[in-house]
């Protein structure tokens, strides 16, 4: 943990237990430093520096840099769906080298693959996945994700790392993450890949909160949304986290809100919500997810439980099979949906998802 968010963390820890004067002074350091608490994006320690390239792992993609409207510029990545890729057992079995080297052999063979109809096609064929990462890390922390997005469910996927967040510029905040949601869509919209696909939105905890600012803003884009481990609002969050805060406090102290039930009731009623939620989960509580179904009411959503924490659940083997199936009957098409034998891609049954098959360090939100 960096120096300066092991001080904050201390101090608020002594002011919980020192009583009414405690609170107040717990109170104030939530104010002064919750955007540091809320977004830490420099842990793990090198974040903003290190950044996985899809290539580390065998996967062909394009490094693209987006200009937001106030003028920051943002790092993404676009892996392409293909029907080639490298099998998980292979993969595990090479070393850092040889998987970067094999990434460099993808990117040689889908540029030529690029002058190809067929290829081209099945790629504008696929839904695209967009991932909206949780609070700690970068964007290249969760390429795992993307791997198990592209080769077990040939989906393309688009992953960015918000402003202040690995190479990104600038310095994280709900009005200036909303706004790279946003530009992330308008680019997606207008990639030559991309722009006719179906979009399905995916965050984990304070990432599913950005899918549904996102998919409010622009219900007409979107297709679906996953939303994994994610809270009702900070509001009703904190007193879970820090019960020590007067709560009378707390709407007065907040400048950073991610408030769902502004955002979710603007989301169509027919537009499919796949819920993942971690019954163990130790940091958002349960029942935030569970507030976030009865929210959603009437409106088309799927609800899973998985008995994981907040940071394992997607670990779990049957998360990712839930995920297939929900792509394939709330998303696909029927002609996308890919039935034939002789399109050899491996399935979720074949690989555990509690493996990790890409050799990064699996990174925790905080």
């Amino acid at each position: 943990m960096p120096a300066s968010l092991r001080i904050i963390y201390t101090c608020l820890r002594y002011a919980a237990g020192a009583g009414l004067a405690g609170a107040f002074l717990l109170a104030g350091g939530l104010w002064y430093f919750q955007r540091r608490l809320i977004y830490p994006a420099d842990m793990p320690s090198g974040s903003r520096k290190l950044v996985p390239k899809p290539s580390d792992i065998g996967l062909a993609y394009e490094d693209v840099t987006l200009q937001t409207r106030d003028g920051i510029k943002i790092k993404a990545y676009v892996i392409p769906a293909r029907r080639q890729y490298i099998p998980v057992g292979e993969l595990q079995s090479m070393t850092s080298k040889e998987r970067k080297e094999r990434g460099e052999q993808a990117m040689h063979a889908w540029a030529e693959e690029l002058a190809s109809g067929d290829a081209v096609e099945y790629a504008k064929s696929r839904p695209t996945v967009v991932i909206f990462h949780a609070n700690a890390g970068n964007m290249g922390h969760r390429l795992p994700l993307a791997r198990k997005l592209h080769a077990e469910h040939g989906c393309n996927v688009f992953m960015l790392s918000y402003r202040g967040y690995g190479m990104s510029e600038g310095h994280p905040s709900e009005h200036g993450m909303r706004i790279d949601a946003e530009t992330a869509l308008e680019y997606i919209t207008t990639h030559p890949l991309l722009g006719d696909t179906k979009l399905v939105l995916y965050g984990q905890s304070i990432g599913g909160a950005v899918c549904l600012y996102a998919a409010s803003r622009h219900p007409d884009l979107i297709s679906g949304l996953i939303i994994e481990n994610t809270f009702l609002s900070l509001a009703s969050l904190i007193p879970l986290v820090l019960p020590q805060v007067p709560t009378i406090l707390i709407p007065i102290l907040l400048t950073e809100h991610w408030d769902a039930s502004a955002s979710l009731p603007l989301i169509p009623k027919t537009t499919p919500i796949l819920f993942m939620a971690g019954k163990k989960d130790e940091l958002v509580a349960p029942s935030q997810m569970k507030a976030l179904k009865a929210l959603r009411g009437d409106g088309k959503y799927t609800w899973k439980e998985f008995e994981g924490g907040h940071n394992d659940t997607c670990l779990i083997p049957q998360y990712w099979m839930e995920i297939g199936k929900w792509l394939k009957e709330e998303i696909e098409s029927e002609e996308e949906k890919r039935d034939d034998p002789d399109e050899k891609r491996e399935s979720v049954e074949e690989k555990s998802s509690s493996e990790d098959d890409s050799g990064w360090e699996h990174v925790e939100d905080k």
